[in-house]
């Protein structure tokens, strides 16, 4: 494949004045599936050489920076160069020098393999050599990442509107009990609903295209009457042969006649950016 990649070292120094380091971890981040993967080792190799290492703590540490990957994914996709990066992971990801753990600078390579699996496996056997015993932590981008994304945003640059959210609204039609998990207000009621498309099979992706299909149509008129927005943040399929499925799902969605917005990934920062100007004059 032609693009490009990132990954940073996890490294753990005992002590300072020994100048001793040893790779615990790789925190890759693939632009063209805007996607972080994290691999890590125990502290197997670290005990046998300090026998006073707090295995424990680091892996502490280690599901820390897990979860915040998940909530922060997409931080660095509008600034590729590894100086952002670093200042990224030290904002959002890891401290410097927390406990002795430190991320090197990051380094941006050309990815000469099939594909971002196959990149992960061979850089994690070259530059962690016997200590890989866990599988790399995958964030499936399902409807939990897409809200965590989303009110990590408002967050990081304005925690203070996070009061004029409404949270878990539903709305009753006729046939159906329809929850949103966030709505703010200005000119029209706006309703938020995390949609993702991150499934295994292509039946999965038809038949959830199909339900909001349904809610769209049977929201219609209501949504007419009581001057509603429907905002769907919609997260892509990482799987490449499920490209077409996915288009197709869109297409049908988007066939329905009513007030709404798919919000795909690559657009879900500037969402967020035009809600925070809207709610900040309000």
């Amino acid at each position: 494949m032609s693009t490009y990649f990132t990954y940073s070292i996890l490294q753990y120094k005992h002590n300072l004045v020994l100048g001793e380091v040893l790779n615990v971890g790789i925190l890759f981040y693939f632009q063209n599936e805007n996607k972080f993967e994290f691999v890590k080792g125990d502290g197997y190799r670290a005990k046998s050489i300090y026998p006073d290492f707090d295995n424990s703590i680091f892996n502490s540490y280690l599901k820390s920076i897990i979860e915040k990957i998940k909530t922060h994914v997409d931080l660095y996709n509008q600034h590729s160069d590894k100086l952002d990066f670093a200042k990224y992971i030290h904002q959002y990801i890891l401290a410097e020098d927390a406990a002795g753990l430190v991320f090197k600078e990051p380094v941006q390579i050309k990815n000469i393999f099939s594909d971002n699996k196959k990149t992960v496996d061979e850089y994690s056997k070259l530059l962690l050599p016997g200590i890989i015993l866990e599988k790399p932590a995958i964030v499936k981008h399902n409807e939990h990442f897409i809200l965590k994304t989303f009110t990590g945003y408002i967050q990081s640059k304005h925690k203070s509107i996070e009061n004029k959210f409404r949270k878990n609204e539903i709305l009753v039609t006729d046939h159906f009990k329809i929850k949103f998990e966030l709505a703010w207000k200005n000119d029209t009621d706006n309703y938020i609903k995390p949609l993702s498309f991150d499934l295994t099979e292509e039946n999965s992706i038809q038949n959830k295209a199909a339900i909001i299909y349904s809610h769209l149509i049977e929201l219609t008129s209501y949504a007419k009457k009581n001057n509603l927005r429907f905002d769907l943040l919609i997260a892509q399929p990482t799987n490449n042969n499920f490209r077409k499925d996915y288009e197709n799902a869109l297409d049908l969605i988007d066939s329905v006649k009513i007030n709404k917005q798919l919000i795909a990934e690559n657009q879900w920062q500037k969402y967020t950016q035009e809600t925070i100007n809207v709610l900040e004059l309000n």
